[in-house]
C-alpha cells in the first residue's frame, strides 16, 4: 500500500484590531486648550479617513500621555481589518495630519503608529 505525501500550504494572516497612534514634539508649549483643539482635529481627521478606507465603526480611547505628546489614542475596530486596508488607512492618516500641520505652521511634528498593541506588551 502506498502513501500519498499531500502539502498543504498555510498561510497565516495577521489582521489589526487596534492601532495605537501618538503625536509628539518635543519641547511643545501648547497649553490644555490649545492641546485639546488639536485632539479635536486629529481625532475628526482620523474619522474621516476611516470612514473613507474601511467604511466600519472605529472606536477611539485616549491613552496616557507623556510630556511631549500632543496626542496619544488608541483605536479599535470591533471587527478586524485587513493589513492592505491598515496600510491605506494610516497612509490616509498620516497624509491628513501631516497636511494639517503644515497649514497650522507646525514643524517638527512626530508621528507614530503601534498596531495590535497588546501583542507587543
Amino acid at each position: 500500500m502506498g502513501y500519498v505525501n499531500y502539502r498543504l500550504k498555510v498561510g497565516i494572516t495577521i489582521n489589526i484590531a487596534m492601532v495605537d497612534i501618538k503625536v509628539s514634539k518635543q519641547g511643545h508649549d501648547f497649553n490644555e486648550r490649545e492641546q485639546k483643539i488639536l485632539e479635536v482635529l486629529m481625532l475628526n481627521l482620523a474619522a474621516h479617513a476611516n470612514a473613507q478606507v474601511t467604511g466600519e465603526g472605529m472606536a477611539f480611547h485616549p491613552k496616557e500621555k507623556r510630556e511631549d505628546d500632543i496626542f496619544s489614542f488608541q483605536f479599535a475596530w470591533q471587527k478586524s481589518i485587513e493589513k492592505q486596508q491598515y496600510e491605506e488607512l494610516v497612509a490616509a492618516i498620516q497624509s491628513r495630519y501631516e497636511t494639517a500641520f503644515k497649514m497650522s505652521g507646525l514643524e517638527d511634528i512626530h508621528i507614530d503608529f503601534l498596531e495590535n498593541s497588546y501583542l507587543k506588551k
